[in-house]
């Protein structure tokens, strides 16, 4: 997926079929991510419980599709942050300790900088504003539905999503 705006016709199996050809079947496998990202996001773990929002990869991955982000690391502070912010359980101390992690402990490539803080906190205001929470959503039953029906069954406000995407340009891009 790329920054313009991923058309809300299309079906999220070809998105995701999409996402997974341009970034590389490897890439999104389980078997690349660092241990230390699993034990915060990943739901099979008893620590990401201290978060809330841990979903699975398969659903991480509909979730970059249908809030229209691709695979840096600001798409992913975006999210994880929006993801996050969706459950209405994500406390202060929750977002203090996920920062402090992933500002410390992830590893170079994956670590939040100053503007992906920015961005994921952006992301959680954002995503609390969510109908629905994305971390229970199951993405397997909307595989046939276009991306605009599944956003609108979930009660994204997309309007809001584009004006996350121009402050971040806006305050980000060189």
């Amino acid at each position: 997926m790329s920054t313009k705006q991923a058309r809300s016709d299309k079906k999220l199996r070809t998105a995701l079929k999409e996402m997974t050809k341009s970034a590389g079947e490897d890439l999104l496998g389980q078997d690349n991510i660092p241990l230390i990202i699993k034990l915060v996001e990943n739901p099979k773990y008893f620590t990401s419980r201290l978060f809330t929002g841990a979903v699975n990869l398969f659903t991480h991955d509909c979730i970059h599709i249908v809030l229209d982000r691709g695979l840096l690391v600001k798409d992913e502070a975006f999210v994880i942050g929006y993801t996050m912010g969706s459950s209405k359980k994500m406390k202060r101390w929750r977002r203090n300790l996920f920062m402090f992690i992933c500002k410390y402990f992830y590893p170079k490539e994956y670590r939040f900088g100053e503007e992906e803080r920015f961005i994921f906190h952006m992301g959680v205001i954002a995503g609390a504003r969510c109908k629905a929470d994305l971390s229970e959503c199951n993405f397997h039953k909307l595989m046939d539905n276009t991306l605009g029906n599944i956003r609108s069954r979930l009660g994204l406000d997309t309007e809001l999503l584009k004006s996350c995407r121009n402050i971040e340009e806006r305050c980000f891009e060189k």
